[in-house]
């Protein structure tokens, strides 16, 4: 089963609800809103999709469905911006 785990190599810091990052190779800067914290936190260790879902479900009060297709839109962000990487 596929994994997602975050980069370590991203510098990070976390500012009130929200985590700031430098990603020191390309120099890019990323903030992530509080919903996205909260999954980055969760990402600190491998994590298949399903129980991501599972544990968002449990802190957040919202419809499982949109819960899955915006969680998966901002894995694909951060897949694509380096900030995650995916691991069998």
């Amino acid at each position: 089963m596929e994994k997602f785990i975050q980069n370590k190599a991203i510098v990070q810091s976390k500012i009130g609800e929200e985590v700031v990052m430098l990603d020191m190779d390309s120099g890019f800067y990323f903030g992530l809103n509080s919903v996205a914290s909260v999954i980055w936190g969760i990402l600190a260790n491998a994590i298949g999709f399903e129980a991501l879902i599972d544990q968002l479900m449990t802190q957040f009060d919202v419809e499982r469905a949109l819960c899955e297709a915006d969680t998966l839109e901002l894995l694909d962000q951060m897949l694509d911006k380096n900030i995650i990487r995916k691991e069998a």
